[in-house]
Order: structure tokens, then C-alpha cells, then sequence
């Protein structure tokens, strides 16, 4: 079962936080304390999901939307299932806000509109982020910081906040942001913070093989990159993958959905080459894999495989991986508990 962004870990997770789970949920069962929760904010936690580039990325034409004139940017993400960003906040007296590490700005800024949008406008605090998702790869870690710190300052402040009402305020943070605040498999628009389809079912199951295809690159700057300009033949097979990802993701059909993956990954090379692509596809064709799955604005490519498959698989790849000069990152199941290496 994938792990849920919103909810806690083990108790041991929150030593660094100096959190109590049994204390915080007796706390929660005393009426008197909950009549207080306005009055008296407590240390707040909050973690946010990762994910391991998209599964499908591209624009949307809305069938039959009034006022939808222009085709929309979209994507579907490859969940990983472990946690992304822990995040912890310690409300202060008055309306300063410290973030922890320094260079976690989007987090901060989340942060401080998270306050106002809770009404707290003149209140702050001390925040803290750890993600162990590597920046600059598609990965998503601004995002998993970026959902971490509204959640913790929400759990501070005793309140809860919805999915849609989070994603707003984090596309408000960073103008483009990732849906893994969401449970269910979304057609998303990154930059408006919108669902724009909800599929029924899950997406189906892969083992997946991640590599990085560029270590030395020093990664991509996802905002830097030019809005695409799509041709009308791209615009109507778009549409098609759309149809054929919902029609997978509702019958559990790893192997279509992998074709979709890789269509898109193709799609995708005339916007932003990726390093070593071709012979990326050359490998997975040999491996016997379902297909390819990349990052579409970062260096960080998957072999989707049967989930079935054992884990030794990988290690058939690692030596044609480093002799393209390619780093191997580990390997996941998609709908397990956890994640190696990634």
C-alpha cells in the first residue's frame, strides 16, 4: 500500500522534534484541550509524499470546458512509496519566521502563507525541513518541502487543511508544483494547481529501476525552462495517451500504462533532450523491460518493470548504466512500504 503523505510515522521518527505521540493523542481526546486549540498553537509536524518524475506529461485540451481556450500543461506523477519532506514548526512569539536550513526558501515562504491563510498573519515561528529527495533531478523536493511546512504549520495551529486548499497554496509558493498531496491517480495541471481529471482505480504496479542519466550535470532548474510550444499533430496524440492512461490506471494494466510512459518520454526529447536517451531505450528493449519512464524536466529515468520481478534485475543493469556514464539509484516497487536507495 502506498504510504499516505498526510499521515505520521512511528513514534521514534518524532524524536529529533521532540514530539510525544501519546501525549499529542490524549491531548486530542480531552475535550477542554480541543475547546483551546485556537488559544494555545503546540509544535506542529507535517510530511509530504515524493515521486519519481511522470508517468505521462503534456497539455490537455479540455473537452467541452467553457472559458478553457488554450490547451493546458499536464501531467501524471510515478509515486514513490516512502516519505519525501519531514517538517517540523515551533510557533513564536511574534511574527518573525526562521526556517532551518537557511536555503529552504520556498519552504519558509510556504510557511508564512500558510499562517496568513490560517489567520495568523502576525504570528510566526521556527521551522525546519529534512527531505531526503535530491534537488535538481525532477524529483520534486521544493514541492515535498514546499507541502511539509503548510502541513506542520497547520498541525501547529491545531487545523486541518484540505488537498485542493494545500495545493493552491503551494502553486502560490513556487508557480509550479507536483500533486503529491493528493491519495488518488490525478490528471494535474502543475502550474495552476488544479485536478483536471480523477481517474478511477490505481495506477497499476511496476518495479522500478532509477537511474540518474546525468550526474555531472549539475541538474535542471525546472522554472528556468521556456513553456513548451506544441505541434497540433502532438496536441491530438496527447489526447489519445490521456484516453489510454485512463483506460490502464482503471484496469490495473501495468503494461499499457508503461507504453504510455514511454510514448511520452519520446514526445518529450524534442522539448528537452535527455543525456544518453536513445541508448536508455536500447537497454530497457534488451533488459525485457514494460518500458521507460523519465523525468520530464530533469535527469532521472526508470525502468519499468513487472512488479513481479526480482530485485536482482538491477544489477544486470548497473554495468551498461556506468559505462554511459550514468549513475544507478536504486530500485522501488510502486504500492509497497518502502523504497531502496532512491
Amino acid at each position: 500500500m502506498r504510504t499516505n503523505p498526510g499521515t505520521r510515522p512511528p513514534v521514534a521518527a518524532f524524536d529529533e522534534l521532540g514530539l510525544l505521540e501519546g501525549e499529542r493523542s490524549s491531548a486530542r481526546e480531552d475535550p477542554s484541550e480541543t475547546s483551546r486549540a485556537h488559544t494555545r498553537p503546540r509544535t506542529g509536524a507535517g510530511f509530504a509524499g515524493r515521486h519519481h518524475g511522470e508517468i505521462l506529461q503534456g497539455v490537455w485540451r479540455a473537452p467541452d470546458v467553457e472559458g478553457v481556450t488554450e490547451p493546458v500543461p499536464f501531467l501524471v506523477t510515478m509515486p514513490v512509496p516512502e516519505h519525501g519532506s519531514r517538517a517540523g514548526f515551533v510557533p513564536g512569539p511574534d511574527a518573525r519566521l526562521e526556517v532551518e536550513p537557511a536555503w529552504k526558501v520556498k519552504a519558509a515562504r510556504a510557511a508564512r502563507l500558510a499562517l496568513d491563510f490560517l489567520g495568523e498573519r502576525r504570528s510566526g515561528g521556527r521551522l525546519t525541513v529534512d527531505c531526503p529527495v535530491p534537488p535538481g533531478l525532477g524529483l520534486g523536493s521544493s514541492t515535498s518541502d514546499v507541502v511539509a511546512a503548510i502541513r506542520a504549520v497547520c498541525d501547529a495551529h491545531w487545523a486541518r487543511i484540505e488537498p485542493q486548499q494545500l495545493a493552491q497554496l503551494a502553486v502560490e509558493t513556487e508557480r509550479a508544483i507536483d500533486p503529491i498531496m493528493f491519495e488518488e491517480a490525478v490528471l494535474f495541471a502543475p502550474r495552476q494547481g488544479r485536478v483536471l481529471e480523477r481517474w478511477q482505480g490505481t495506477l497499476p504496479r511496476f518495479f522500478v529501476v532509477s537511474v540518474d542519466t546525468d550526474p555531472l550535470g549539475g541538474g535542471i532548474d525546472t522554472l528556468g525552462l521556456a513553456m513548451p510550444r506544441h505541434t497540433a499533430a502532438e496536441l491530438t496524440e496527447y489526447e489519445e495517451l490521456i484516453r489510454r492512461a485512463r483506460a490502464a490506471c482503471r484496469a490495473g494494466d501495468a503494461l499499457a500504462m508503461a507504453e504510455v510512459a514511454t510514448r511520452s518520454a519520446e514526445l518529450n526529447q524534442r522539448l528537452l533532450p535527455m543525456r544518453g536517451f536513445a541508448e536508455l531505450g536500447a537497454l530497457a528493449r534488451e533488459a525485457g523491460c514494460l518500458g521507460l519512464q523519465i523525468s520530464h524536466s530533469g535527469t532521472v529515468a526508470g525502468f519499468l518493470f513487472d512488479p513481479a520481478e526480482p530485485d536482482e534485475v538491477q544489477e544486470r543493469l548497473r554495468p551498461a548504466l556506468r559505462a554511459l556514464g550514468m549513475r544507478p539509484l536504486g530500485s522501488f516497487r510502486t504500492g509497497a512500504s518502502r523504497a531502496a536507495g532512491i
